[in-house]
């Protein structure tokens, strides 16, 4: 009789039995691992400096994370960043002032998120770009419009700060505590062309004001040296009359000082006169005569070329002298 001994069939090698079993279950500890290695790279994030990390579970928001790496439960979680640092928010709006006219002004707005309401923030008015949209913007161009119409286009430029501190002020009451302003400015305010070619006419007409003036400062000047010089020219030939009149007074009285010393001389010493003929006296005798007391009409012609006799003196010899 013969015996038989069984075997295993399969499609390993004859003589190793229960490979097929090993084989599967190294391939099922690949996929677990691997499926493992996914989940914990698909959980782990990062958040970066100055932003919060906003966790929201199948679209419900349910915790709010610092900066950093953090781990959430892959395909059920879901991660966004809300940046908590300043943002400055600018825009340009036409806006009435109170003469009436529109004035284009630039503002810029800085505010931040607070680190508490984030949450709160998401919740109500969504990401920062959307809250820009639907609260900065629309708020700030009413809050910029209203304070503008109690202001005149001459206010703006005189007034700029108080402007701005009063649209702050006004501003920041409008926004929700959610957020804090941090800053306002009036980057620029325009002016129609109109107002800017008034003002321009203004200046142009002032500067000509100013040159007038300074033409007749100038005139006014010139008339006052002019005035002075004359007074001055005046007082000068005042001067030199009044010196000439003096000098006249004292020669006159020095004259008339003499006269009278000479006519007392002459009066104390007649035959002065006589003297003073004599010394005059050329030598040339007349050549007519006129009569005396009985023939004061006649008029004798003397014989003679009027010249002296030879050996006569034009003076006489014997003339005796004056006495002094």
């Amino acid at each position: 009789m013969r015996t038989s001994t069984p075997t295993t069939q399969g499609s390993g090698a004859p003589g190793r039995p229960g490979f097929p079993n090993l084989k599967l279950g190294s391939l099922g500890l690949g996929i677990i691992a691997a499926l493992a290695l996914i989940t914990i790279w698909l959980g782990i994030y990062r958040i970066d400096a100055g932003h919060v990390g906003i966790v929201k579970r199948f679209g419900n928001v349910i915790d709010v994370v610092d900066p950093g790496l953090r781990f959430k439960l892959p395909w059920a979680d879901t991660v966004e960043e809300m940046e908590v640092r300043e943002r400055a928010f600018s825009m340009t709006l036409e806006a009435a002032s109170q003469d009436p006219l529109e004035i284009p002004i630039q503002v810029t707005v800085n505010w931040l998120v607070k680190r508490s309401q984030v949450k709160d923030l998401y919740v109500q008015f969504g990401s920062l770009d959307q809250f820009e949209k639907r609260i900065i913007l629309p708020r700030l161009n009413d809050t910029v419009k209203g304070v503008t119409s109690g202001y005149t286009v001459n206010d703006l430029l005189r007034k700029r700060v108080e402007f701005r501190d009063v649209s702050m002020a006004t501003f920041s009451k409008r926004m929700p505590d959610d957020v804090q302003i941090t800053g306002f400015s009036v980057v620029n305010i325009g002016f129609p062309p109109e107002y800017t070619k008034a003002i321009r006419d203004k200046q142009v007409a002032r500067e000509q004001a100013e040159t007038e003036k300074f033409v007749l400062e100038r005139q006014r000047l010139t008339s006052t040296q002019t005035t002075q010089s004359a007074e001055a020219q005046r007082d000068a030939d005042k001067a030199r009359a009044d010196g000439r009149a003096y000098e006249i007074k004292v020669q006159g009285e020095a004259q008339a000082d003499a006269i009278r010393i000479m006519g007392a001389a002459l009066a104390q010493n007649p035959l002065v006169v006589e003297y003073r003929k004599v010394d005059k006296w050329s030598g040339t005798f007349p050549t007519t005569f006129m009569g005396g007391d009985a023939g004061a009409n006649t008029l004798w012609s003397m014989p003679g070329s009027g010249t002296p006799p030879a050996g006569a003196t034009p003076r006489a010899a014997n003339a005796q002298q004056p006495r002094q």
